[in-house]
């Protein structure tokens, strides 16, 4: 099915590119250009569905370090009882927890994601590991990720500045012909999109402003990968660190010519040897190795395939290898799949921890700091990418059970199921399995278990409650989901209002006794034997029902209840001697990894159906049929009737009426100020009463600019003493429980109107449609409102407003006196103003003024082949010569009336309203998208036509 689907994109692929060859040579100006935009727009989307086809489908383990990642990841691909090996290609067999991962780092893989596939082959078993690349598009934006989210952004280059950093840049590269192919038109917009998706518009907005994506897409195949740093450091202020980061691992991965599979030596993920895996590799980009291995080598042979298919064999820097990898894929035996059914269908990913944002001073970054922006923005960057690539099929997040050091993680799960299944309960309903994607680990869950003779007394059922509610309320549901912004967790679906697929773990080793954190639940159990099992449960002797009760109060909890699909064996099979808790995930996970690949092609099936159909829609536009011609019948019918309409109302005297039908038409800045300000209110909108009780915490310790809620709490635990990891934990507690919400505390203080322009503009055209049906607009009701002229007249504005894109218009002309601006100091008068006028200017001339060279032409063209009775030049009127023939015409005019009709259309009131009476026909036809054709272009497009309407995705 997955390679039908890919043949049937490359075949859409094709199209759009014959699409794109007939625009290019058969339509102009904003027909072409939004023609070719949507072409452009669809390939972007059909080769995002291509990419994603393209990989093994994989579960991926996600959490914050130290969460338990690698003991599942131990855990789900190793026998029981036994320690997880990976073999070298030649024999030999490594334990992978002592021998590979890092010391002491309990798989804290920096930013390289670990894949571990049964589904990979080795090309050469000398070479046994295998590195997927980051592409160059891929550097750009984890330089990007690091600048506009991990630094504290404070001295953005200003619009005209860049503006004319632009203008040189395209004097410079435009009249350069292509030298590469490694960043496309298409990487650039994806680009755009990625910025719009996770930054702040705030810091960026200039750059939107200029045009840089759009300039830049059309340009980017000429500029060389030496001139890069000089184009792409604009996205990152020209930060001269960042810039030299970028460069150094541009050169790098030049000497391997740009590939994107690199294989490697098993001696090169060795611990002894400085395994790839080890945080410090990045840290060795700019500073010395630190480490204490004694065998460590800085650099590893690697080879790749050229693009003629030759083996090219180099040495080459660990460090920069580590920083340009993507992923690191270990290939296991397929035997292992009788064992690990779930490996038949998916690979396991293994993503490096998730951290807290930086917020180092962009002015002044040392190199241990850039190093760890390095890491944060290609983790952070790699997380993001897979999701909207849809590279994960199912995601296990793991969680133990202490308060978040981070609050990046609601976001990125609420990204992924977006992506995945979708953003409402509806769409995820639609999503055919019967097991959710989404695998919520509560980790650690020994420490649950754990006797604490203080506390857990007999008959105190509450205090066994409390290790549920720390659990679960407190840390998973309100720190980590933060389920009261992200309301998926309890609207789950259509049929099932709570998400259900949580699962327990519970560490084998940490649940013994003499060892480090050790729970003491159950003693044998020895790391270090061949055979490891638990031999009999540690039993309080002043509580000997201690865990029968703590089972019991797990079932009971009202947590459990909702969102756990059988309480009582999540518990039995984690809780158990010798039972951790895999079992039953691997057993669900083997169930999903059957449903969930073909729920996701159903999805994808349905959504490259509508991409095909946006194609067909775009070709459809500018190719004549009948229906066109019924179409532009039925529109030339209705103007017909309004204009008779019009010409009745406004004879004789009563043209004077005609200003006043335009002045009602036409909306007032008065108007416009008191909408945008009740927008405004509305888009601000905060509970005073939550509000009050932040104003003693900004008073004691003040909000700084750009400041967020990690740096904030972090002050307030300077200020109030906080100085331990208990005390810290113990304050975020406090917090939460007295709903303390620092990023509303943070919000309510900027008070920013962020991303709000393109919401004023959408509000202001819906307005006008009220706005000149309310009951004062009289002489438009007696004129427009006893047939359905008035109708009509809404309905083609309506289109005329989406065709000619009025509000992204109006949009972009306010957006900088909005985004930024608080609700005090927002220029209400201004924006107002200009938006009121470019309204108005399209209600009077009937968006005729809008219109390119090109769409004036069609029209002129289609007039003559269609006899559509337009009259486009409106200064073929007789105008008077002077000052004093006007006033001589006004002081005639009942007798020019009666006795010199023809002498009416010089006469100011009755020029603009036929001015207007022809706009408006105009008006009527243009938004029937006439084609401007001749018959072999006609059926050029028709036989593109044809050949879209067969691709279908079933």
């Amino acid at each position: 099915m997955a390679a039908t689907m890919e043949k049937n994109i490359q075949k859409q692929l094709k199209i759009i590119e014959k699409s794109i060859s007939w625009i290019n040579h058969s339509l102009e100006g904003n027909k072409a250009k939004e023609a070719y935009r949507t072409m452009v727009n669809c390939r972007r989307a059909l080769n995002r569905k291509k990419f994603a086809l393209g990989g093994n489908p994989a579960a991926a383990l996600y959490g914050e370090s130290q969460a338990g990642k690698s003991y599942l990841v131990s855990a789900l691909l190793s026998d029981e009882g036994k320690t997880f090996m990976v073999s070298d290609g030649s024999g030999n067999e490594y334990d992978f927890k002592k021998q590979i991962n890092p010391r002491g780092n309990e798989m804290e893989s920096t930013s390289i994601v670990t894949r571990f596939s049964t589904k990979y082959k080795w090309i050469d078993p000398a070479f046994p590991i295998i590195i997927k690349m980051l592409s160059p598009t891929d550097i750009i934006l984890v330089i990007c990720e690091a600048y506009y989210n991990n630094l504290d952004v404070n001295n953005p280059i200003s619009y005209e500045n860049l503006r004319e950093i632009l203008s040189s840049f395209y004097a410079r590269f435009s009249i350069k012909s292509e030298c590469q192919k490694l960043i496309i038109e298409d990487d650039v917009r994806n680009m755009e999109n990625y910025f719009e998706d996770n930054f702040s518009k705030l810091k960026y907005i200039n750059i939107i402003d200029v045009g840089f994506f759009e300039k830049i897409s059309t340009l980017v195949t000429k500029i060389s990968p030496e001139e890069w740093k000089e184009v792409f450091s604009l996205l990152w202020n020209f930060n001269s660190q960042l810039t030299e980061l970028f460069d150094d691992l541009i050169q790098q991965y030049k000497q391997l010519n740009f590939t994107d599979t690199v294989y490697l030596p098993f001696e090169a993920v060795l611990r002894n040897k400085g395994t790839l895996l080890d945080v410090d590799r990045i840290d060795e980009i700019y500073g010395p190795y630190s480490g204490e291995e004694e065998e460590y080598s800085p650099t590893s042979t690697v080879f790749y395939i050229d693009d003629y298919g030759n083996r090219k064999a180099q040495t080459f820097s660990k460090p920069y290898l580590c920083a340009l990898t993507s992923e690191l894929i270990f290939v296991l035996p397929e035997i292992l799949r009788s064992t690990k059914p779930f490996l038949s269908e998916t690979d396991l990913l293994d993503f490096p921890g998730c951290r807290a944002y930086e917020a180092t001073k962009e002015d002044d970054i040392p190199n241990k700091s850039l190093s760890i922006l390095l890491r944060r923005g290609r983790v952070d960057y790699l997380f993001n990418k897979y999701s909207i690539n849809e590279r994960i099929n199912v995601l296990l997040f793991c969680q133990n059970h202490k308060m978040a050091k981070q609050n990046v993680v609601s976001k990125k799960i609420d990204y992924w199921i977006s992506y995945i299944m979708g953003k409402t309960a509806q769409q995820r309903e639609n999503f055919k399995s019967s097991i959710s994607p989404l695998f919520i680990i509560s980790t650690w869950f020994n420490k649950d278990m754990e006797y604490d003779s203080r506390n857990d007394k007999p008959n105190q059922k509450q205090t066994l409650n409390e290790k549920w509610q720390q659990r679960f309320t407190k840390v998973l549901q309100n720190e980590i989901i933060k389920a009261h912004e992200n309301n998926w967790f309890e609207n789950w679906t259509v049929s099932n209002k709570f998400f259900k697929n949580i699962f327990l773990l519970r560490d084998f080793e940490k649940s013994g006794e003499n060892v480090k954190d050790a729970s003491n639940v159950y003693r044998g159990y020895n790391d270090s034997d061949a055979n490891r099992k638990e031999i009999e449960e540690i039993i309080p002797h002043d509580y000997p029902n201690f865990r029968s009760n703590l089972r019991q109060s797990f079932i009971d909890y009202d947590f459990v209840k909702d969102h756990f699909t059988n309480p009582a064996e999540s518990w039995d099979e984690a809780a158990s001697i010798n039972k951790d808790g895999t079992k039953l995930i691997i057993e669900k996970l083997t169930i999903a990894a059957n449903q969930i690949n073909p729920a996701r092609i159903e999805k994808m099936k349905a959504e490259l159906n509508e991409v095909s159909q946006i194609i067909l829609s775009e070709l459809l536009k500018h190719f004549h049929n009948e229906d066109k011609d019924i179409q532009l019948k039925r529109a030339k019918e209705i103007a017909g009737d309004i204009q008779f309409t019009l010409a009745t109302a406004f004879a004789a005297d009563k043209i004077n009426n005609f200003g006043q039908l335009m002045k009602e038409l036409m909306i007032d800045e008065a108007s416009v100020h008191e909408l945008f300000r009740k927008k405004v209110d509305a888009l601000e909108y905060r509970d005073l009463d939550n509000k009050d009780k932040y104003s003693i915490y900004r008073m004691e310790v003040p909000v700084e600019e750009d400041d967020t809620a990690e740096r904030y709490f972090e002050r307030l635990c300077m200020k109030y003493e906080k100085n331990t990891d208990e005390r810290i934990d113990e304050f975020r507690s406090e917090l939460i429980e007295k709903q303390i919400d620092l990023e509303e505390l943070i919000e309510g203080n900027a008070d920013l109107i962020k991303n709000n322009a393109q919401q004023l503009a959408e509000a202001l055209l819906e307005y006008w449609f009220l706005y000149i049906t309310l009951s004062d607009k009289i002489i438009t009701q007696q004129i427009l409102g006893q047939d359905i002229s008035f109708d009509n007249i809404k309905a083609m504005y309506q289109k005329l407003f989406k065709k000619l894109g009025i509000a992204k218009l109006i949009a972009k002309k306010i957006r900088r006196y909005v985004e930024g601006h608080n609700k005090t100091d927002l220029p209400y008068e201004i924006v107002a103003d200009i938006s009121a006028e470019l309204l108005n200017k399209c209600i009077i001339t009937v968006g005729y003024d809008y219109l390119d060279d090109s769409e004036i032409n069609d029209l002129r063209q289609a007039n003559i082949k269609n006899k559509l009775g337009l009259i486009l030049d409106n200064n073929t009127f007789q105008t008077e010569n002077s000052i004093e023939d006007l006033f001589t015409k006004i002081e005639n005019q009942t007798e020019i009336m009666s006795s010199q009709p023809e002498e009416m259309k010089s006469l100011p009131s009755y020029r603009n309203y036929l001015a207007w009476s022809n706009r408006l026909k105009v008006g009527f036809v243009s938004v029937c998208d006439i084609p401007n054709y001749d018959v072999i272009v006609n059926a050029n497009l028709g036989n593109i036509i044809d050949e879209c309407i067969t691709i279908k995705f079933e």
